[in-house]
C-alpha cells in the first residue's frame, strides 16, 4: 500500500506538529534547568528516519506534491 496525496497531507502534518512540540518541550526543559533524558539531536535523528519511511511508501504523485509545499 503507498500513500496517496489526502494521505501525505496528513502524516506531513503530524509530523511537523511532532517536531514544533517536542522542540517547545525540549527548550521549555532546558530553561528550567532540567536535561531531557533523550536530547534534540536523537529525536531529530528518528523523525528524519520517520520521514524516509514515509517518503519510501508515498506515491511519486504524492511526494512531489509534499515536496512542493514543504
Amino acid at each position: 500500500m503507498k500513500f496517496n496525496i489526502q494521505d501525505r497531507i496528513v502524516l506531513d502534518e503530524m509530523v511537523d506538529t511532532f517536531t514544533k512540540e517536542m522542540n517547545k518541550n525540549y527548550d521549555k526543559m532546558t530553561d528550567t534547568s532540567r536535561r531531557p533524558i533523550i536530547t534534540r539531536e536523537y529525536w531529530l535523528q528518528m523523525i528524519e528516519e520517520v520521514q524516509n519511511k514515509i517518503d519510501s511508501f508515498t506515491t511519486k504523485k504524492a511526494l512531489n506534491q509534499s515536496n512542493k509545499y514543504r
